[in-house]
């Protein structure tokens, strides 16, 4: 896939995720234009990999943990199980969807959505 391709598909999403977990649109769209900036300058090394969206999407989430770690409070879930339910829930993508987003089978996706549904289940 050409990169400019792979950003027309995946950027509105990335944006849309990063702002969720920033709770700023603006700081949202700039972090994700990093992060996919630094992608352009390896992305033939990108296509190498068994999966470009999974390699992009660790880098926006790693980039998006640093971020949010400065100025939040203790996480209730791991970060991927987070993010299956902002995906889903927040964003309103179906599974098939956030799985292809997160770079991910539907059913790993599926087991984390799970996970995490159940972990906030035996929050009091």
């Amino acid at each position: 896939m050409a990169y400019e391709a792979f950003c027309s598909k995946y950027r509105p999403l990335y944006a849309r995720y990063a702002a969720a977990r920033l709770r700023s649109a603006c700081r949202g769209a700039d972090l994700a234009d990093t992060v996919l900036s630094d992608v352009a300058r390896s992305w033939p090394a990108a296509l190498t990999c068994p999966s470009p969206a999974a390699l992009v999407w660790k880098l926006l989430t790693g980039e998006v943990e640093a971020t949010a770690q400065r100025r939040a409070r203790p996480a209730l879930l791991p970060c991927s199980q987070a993010d299956t339910l902002i995906l889903r829930h927040r964003l309103g993508l179906a599974p098939e969807a956030a799985a292809e987003v997160m770079g991910i089978s539907p059913s790993e996706f599926s087991s984390l959505h799970q996970a995490a549904l159940r972990a906030l289940a035996a929050t009091p």
